[in-house]
């Protein structure tokens, strides 16, 4: 963030930081594409990870668990399963 606010000024690690608390408390992810342990595009975006691909970010521990069917999960998360 230092190098960010020398060559942009204060606003923008500012308006970051501000872009990056929304992002992580608005953020759903379906469990068929990886739930939400799995990393947000939008905050990678924001912390300057958008053009790293590290281990965890493929291979994270759940390869061989069940994963429901998204029409399952919705409507569970809609209270849609009488």
């Amino acid at each position: 963030m230092e190098g960010l606010r020398r060559a942009y000024g204060i606003a923008e690690p500012v308006r970051r930081g501000m872009e990056l608390k929304i992002v992580e408390s608005t953020e759903w992810r379906p469990r068929v594409m990886g739930g939400e342990r799995a990393g947000s595009v939008h905050a990678d975006v924001l912390r300057g990870r958008d053009t790293e691909v590290e281990w965890e970010d493929v291979f994270t521990g759940e390869e061989t668990r069940e994963v429901p069917d998204f029409h399952s999960e919705m409507e569970g998360r809609m209270r849609m399963n009488w």
